[in-house]
């Protein structure tokens, strides 16, 4: 893609821009935003901002940022920083006279100018706050974001910048144990040693992402001409503990442009520990025929079901009549659910946490895609609409789609994470759905399938089983991403696993897999008609934020008991969310008979129950009875009819039951 790089004269600009060469990018533009000028034409040199406080941008440097253009021998594009940080949520929606603003008209400007632009680059390594501010603009010019430095290891990255060939100079310090004496001036491989000292010493980010230092790129392999400084003055703030360098300079030609640079810009592996393990540990594995099995569609749709707890409204089965658009259909379930949320005076999509979104034939997606967005484009949604997952079930030939949701009542509590952009970390959500969406101990994930991040495509190469340990990876780093740890090593845990396929041989090897992780949680899979992209695994399923976890376990645990997975309760919260997967037998009685009995001393907290039941059982209507006499009327019934279902042990049943609910 024909890309424009946003750039500070920092490091990480710089080096993404590398990764957005070796990616097969093209970069035809810069663009920078900088202080703005003295408001007398007769102000003199002290009264030209060189470091302004700004929450967004690095300013320090801007006197020399106008030599870049020659550097690259591309053109550049500025403007001047008019609006403040008129909010500083990590989340950013679009806000009037904020400075995120100013970055849309530069954008919009540079668009003008160049019509074939379909890309930005960013050199965003940590900042949820600059990331989101970027991905809201770019969303609202149609933009993909480019941020191959996203969630890197630093120590890594930092010497990877240094061998990649990113010649910069310290230009600011304001971090402990950084001075102007010993640091302003200095090469990175000069602060290396010390960088990384203070790392181990006082935690702080190696790569500056804490906003301990600022940086200039002198050279890189795709400058054309380098940038020479000529001229430096310290500049110290009041206190002392900040210092940066005014700076004159000149762009000066090079010998010669590197040849072969690209060969030193490291790309991390599609696959890291453990997950590299965990393949190598199942390859050659025979997982049996991925050839899809014929499966017959139940005759009658499954009614709408809700569940209501003090805290949350689940929804279940909301479908519509087929019509002539597939729109007209997504447009009718959607009117239904926000007439379900009015009668709880719910107004806003913003309390809607996840949602299960069925098709009964993928080649509808794009369609009813389009109409799903227009539901989540209120402003105050954009920055974190709710996880969803989108499957391809049996659906009966009066409907072609059916809606599942959970909706909190307490928004206050609701958070997200909703990257866009393309890295190597998980695969970009552009569409109007979130990586995950938490709500206190709760994080409700998206589906997540085996998307190669960097270039968003298929991962091919090695069947079901490399599908399966990439989605697996997707769906870890996710988590891994949101999890409020506390301690370095806790990755936190899951409510439950459900592994959606389109064969029994990819059900198999992702029940494998998901097992060979050590998640200590309920898992299943279930075999679809078929999945987003033609992917053959998706993962999705809960997960539980660790600091409102003690080491006190409610209740009693039956170590025996594969059927119940029982959590922890923190003092914290008052409300601790639970999930169970229970597996019946191949009989509806048993199956009944097992819920009833797991549920003996807590209906009164129920909140729904998903049944997953094989095209070949005729029973669903007489299990979502039976299920309804166990429950009560205030508990979610949602069915799923699919091909199959796998257990853990990779045994097919006719049944997999969710259970969630909350203890007291």
């Amino acid at each position: 893609m024909k890309t424009v790089a946003l750039v500070s004269g920092g490091k990480d600009s710089c080096y993404n821009i590398l990764h957005c060469i070796k990616n097969g990018h093209e970069v035809v533009a810069l663009a920078n935003l900088h202080p703005p000028p003295p408001q007398s034409i007769f102000s003199d040199e002290d009264e030209v901002i060189h470091e302004m406080d700004s929450f967004m941008y690095q300013t320090v440097g801007h006197s020399v940022l106008n030599l870049y253009s020659d550097c690259f021998e591309i053109p550049m594009y500025r403007a001047p920083i008019i609006g403040s940080s008129v909010t500083t949520k990590l989340d950013y929606a679009t806000t009037a006279a904020d400075e995120t603003e100013d970055l849309y008209t530069l954008l919009q400007t540079v668009k003008a100018m160049h019509p074939d632009i379909e890309a930005v680059s960013v050199g965003a390594i940590l900042s949820t706050y600059q990331r989101s501010r970027v991905e809201n603009v770019c969303s609202r010019l149609g933009l993909t974001v480019l941020a191959y430095l996203w969630q890197r290891d630093q120590a890594a990255l930092f010497d990877e910048m240094i061998h990649g060939g990113i010649n910069a100079i310290v230009i600011k310090v304001a971090g402990a144990g950084l001075t102007a004496e010993r640091h302003l001036g200095r090469s990175l491989e000069q602060v290396r040693h010390q960088l990384f000292r203070l790392n181990q010493m006082y935690g702080s980010h190696i790569c500056g992402e804490g906003g301990e230092y600022e940086t200039l790129v002198l050279d890189c392999p795709v400058f054309v001409k380098k940038l020479v400084v000529d001229e430096t003055q310290v500049v110290n703030d009041d206190n002392g503990d900040v210092a940066y360098l005014k700076l004159r300079g000149h762009a000066e030609d090079k010998d010669a442009v590197a040849e072969g640079w690209i060969d030193n810009i490291a790309v991390p592996p599609l696959l890291s520990e453990p997950f590299q393990g965990i393949f190598e540990d199942l390859k050659g594995t025979d997982f049996g025929s991925t050839k899809s099995e014929m499966a017959v569609s139940p005759a009658t749709v499954p009614e709408l079901s809700i569940g209501i707890s003090s805290s949350t409204i689940s929804v279940a089965n909301i479908t519509a009549p087929n019509s002539s658009f597939i729109s007209d259909e997504i447009t009718s379930i959607f009117e239904q659910l926000s007439n379900i949320m009015a009668t709880f005076k719910i107004t806003d999509p913003y309390f809607i946490t996840s949602i299960t979104f069925q098709l009964s034939d993928m080649q509808n997606f794009t369609a009813a895609n389009e109409s799903y967005k227009k539901f989540f484009s209120h402003p105050i949604t954009k920055p974190n609409p709710p996880a969803r997952a989108c499957i391809s079930t049996l659906l009966p030939s009066s409907c072609r789609a059916s809606l599942s949701a959970i909706i909190t009542r307490v928004p206050e509590a609701r958070s997200g994470l909703h990257v866009q952009g393309r890295s190597y970390w998980a695969p970009a959500n552009i569409g109007p759905y979130a990586q995950a969406c938490t709500v206190q101990e709760c994080i409700y994930l998206a589906g997540q399938i085996p998307l190669i991040p960097a270039r968003m495509v298929l991962y091919k190469s090695e069947g079901v089983l490399g599908q399966a340990v990439l989605a697996m990876q997707n769906l870890a780093r996710v988590m891994d991403a949101v999890v409020v740890r506390l301690s370095e090593d806790d990755r936190g845990q899951f409510y439950y696993l459900i592994a959606y396929t389109s064969s029994l041989a990819a059900a198999k090897a992702a029940i494998r897999v998901a097992s060979q992780t050590g998640v200590e949680c309920g898992v299943f899979a279930v075999v679809l008609v078929a999945l987003p992209v033609g992917a053959w695994v998706e993962y999705g399923g809960v997960g539980i934020n660790t600091r409102y976890v003690c080491s006190c376990t409610t209740g009693d645990v039956d170590e025996e008991d594969e059927f119940t997975v029982k959590y922890c309760k923190h003092d914290r919260i008052d409300r601790v969310e639970y999930g169970t997967v229970v597996f019946g037998s191949w009989c509806c009685d048993d199956i009944i008979s097992e819920i009833a009995n797991y549920l003996e001393t807590k209906t009164e907290a129920l909140l729904s129950v998903s049944v997953f039941i094989s095209s070949s059982v005729s029973d669903a209507h007489e299990v979502r009875m039976r299920l309804k006499e166990i429950v009560g009327i205030n508990v979610c019934v949602e069915i799923v009819h699919v091909k199959n279902v796998v257990d853990k042990d990779c045994i097919i049943r006719n049944y997999g039951v969710l259970v969630r609910g909350y203890l007291s």
